[in-house]
């Protein structure tokens, strides 16, 4: 099988990670004043697949996935609980798929760092 001539690696040689700005909605915020930050390395030239760095300080607030997600947490704690399920912490070195569709609700007892890896349906543009 021969592989089409278009299709190329995307390499990424930026050696720092730099977050910026990336805003909770107010009105998902459930307690507290959560600061969130997202740094975006790469995304697949149809931007349906993207990979990044996302950070929050201390607070509560509601995500729904609106893309399926695979993360790992680099760095703090968060512990999320499903609509209607049981919730789970995750700590440093742990790894969790989110569905799209999920509904949830985030508690950040202290800063969470955690790289992730997003699939959308649709062109998403970061």
């Amino acid at each position: 099988m021969t592989q089409p001539t278009d299709v190329q690696p995307i390499a990424n040689s930026q050696s720092s990670v730099e977050l910026v700005d990336f805003p909770i909605p107010e009105e998902q915020i459930l307690e507290g004043n959560p600061q969130a930050k997202i740094w975006i390395n790469a995304q697949s030239p149809d931007l349906k697949v993207t990979h990044g760095v996302w950070s929050c300080t201390v607070g509560r607030f509601s995500w729904d996935f609106t893309w399926d997600e695979f993360a790992m947490i680099l760095e703090g704690e968060v512990t999320i609980t499903p609509e209607d399920g049981e919730a789970v912490t995750l700590r440093e070195g742990d790894f969790i798929n989110f569905p799209l569709g999920l509904k949830t609700i985030w508690v950040v007892p202290e800063f969470i760092k955690k790289t992730f890896v997003l699939r959308t349906p649709e062109p998403l543009e970061l």
